[in-house]
């Protein structure tokens, strides 16, 4: 006998099924995509916090704008390292989920030590807080990989395009609702006591996506595929074998060409964000969280927004409309007067980014042939790391030679170039 649900219950479920998201939990692929978001929002409270506030704590302890750019860039020189490796590990196990559990819950061990890290060290603290914050990374990259891998075995070609956009527009929600909360928050207790209660609670909350993350049950037979091939030991030669065989997929390697420098463009002032908002126009933490909010709620709005255009206008179109709009977000930055004025430019950085990293997710997936995804994504991260390592420390040195206003205005010059080599290069 089916169990009747309660009035306020079949109120909420009626509501539910007028979401534009709504997907029933009737079947496997229901259930997996709503284990996903699920997860998704409760992740995207410590991944709000730490991409807004960890640069920030570094500058609240006195780091230079050179440790500033070795905080951002250390953690994208171990991607370039360690990515390939670790998608071959992915790629060889049939079940994927552990290995997304397990380094997830590394992964929020490791900003429990960043918080705890001021009460057991007193000299060092910016060193300290660079280690920790690069070792993150490692089993950060793995789960990135996996699950970004992963979410095609999950969906059906019909529902995956919404499931991506609803994810990550539940990621910036969450990261909304995180930065504004720990503006506030920050403000009430003082400096290292606030960040380290924030990244605390943060990291303790995060926890419970583990919780619907060990519930997702793979529906295809792709894992089955992998089962299939004979475990083989990864070495030098193996990876040269993996790397040729991307370099030999043309169109996957057109679009990762462009992309690379156009992630020079957005990595090259990576650094200079926090400093110019802190120091240059003396925001306070209210402000930086309020900023945040912009940001992340314009986001959540354009994948909304893009979502539609793409499925009337397609990838190619979204991307270069959206790409040349953040590159005149970086222009537009370097022209603020004071922290005001960054709500407006913050509206349009959040709506194009949006769309140019939901096209640039997609085209990227639809280069990567099926059967060994895990090795093109980590390819194509490893490679737009390089950028990520270099970037930061280039531009921290630029802004100490030219200034840091101009070195936005090189930013935004670069990204114009990736633009171009988009239409030229992406079919």
């Amino acid at each position: 006998m089916k169990q009747r649900r309660k009035p306020v219950q079949e109120l909420i479920h009626r509501l539910g099924q007028r979401l534009p998201w709504y997907i029933s939990p009737g079947t496997v692929e229901g259930r997996n995509v709503r284990n996903l978001y699920a997860a998704s929002a409760w992740f995207g409270i410590l991944n709000g916090l730490a991409a807004t506030f960890v640069s920030v704590f570094a500058l609240r302890l006195g780091a230079t704008t050179a440790q500033v750019g070795w905080l951002t860039a250390l953690p994208a020189l171990v991607n370039v390292i360690w990515l390939i490796p670790a998608a071959r590990i992915i790629e060889r196990h049939h079940r994927p989920v552990p290995i997304i559990v397990v380094t997830g819950l590394l992964q929020r061990l490791g900003y429990l030590v960043l918080a705890a890290m001021p009460f057991f060290i007193i000299t060092g603290q910016i060193e300290a807080l660079i280690v920790i914050n690069t070792a993150i990374t490692l089993p950060t990259a793995v789960i990135n990989t996996a699950v970004t891998a992963l979410i095609p075995d999950l969906t059906s070609p019909s529902v995956r395009g919404q499931a991506v956009s609803v994810r990550w527009l539940i990621l910036s929600a969450t990261a909304t609702v995180a930065a504004l909360a720990g503006g506030k928050l920050l403000e009430l207790m003082p400096v290292p006591l606030n960040y380290q209660v924030l990244f605390g609670v943060g990291a303790a909350l995060s926890l419970l996506s583990l919780l619907y993350l060990r519930r997702i049950r793979v529906v295809d037979a792709a894992p089955a595929q992998r089962t299939a091939r004979p475990k083989q030991r990864y070495n030098w030669r193996r990876l040269r074998q993996s790397v040729a065989g991307v370099l030999s997929q043309r169109e996957f390697m057109r679009f990762t060409i462009a992309s690379f420098v156009f992630y020079w463009g957005l990595y090259l002032p990576a650094a200079l964000w926090s400093v110019l908002r802190v120091r240059d126009l003396g925001a306070s933490d209210s402000w930086i969280g309020l900023i945040a909010v912009i940001v992340e709620g314009c986001t959540i709005v354009g994948y909304f927004y893009w979502g539609k255009v793409r499925a009337k206008r397609g990838d190619r179109w979204l991307l270069l409309i959206t790409s040349l709009s953040v590159a005149v977000y970086a222009i537009l930055t370097a022209l603020v007067p004071t922290i005001a004025w960054m709500m407006p430019t913050s509206i349009l950085g959040g709506l194009a980014w949006a769309g140019c990293n939901l096209a640039l997710f997609n085209v990227m997936l639809n280069a990567s042939p099926a059967g060994h995804r895990p090795t093109y994504i980590a390819f194509y991260t490893a490679l737009m790391n390089i950028t990520a390592f270099a970037g930061p420390l280039l531009g921290a040195e630029m802004a100490d030679w030219i200034g840091i206003r101009p070195a936005f205005v090189v930013s935004g010059g670069v990204r114009l170039v990736g633009v171009l080599l988009f239409f030229l290069l992406v079919r």
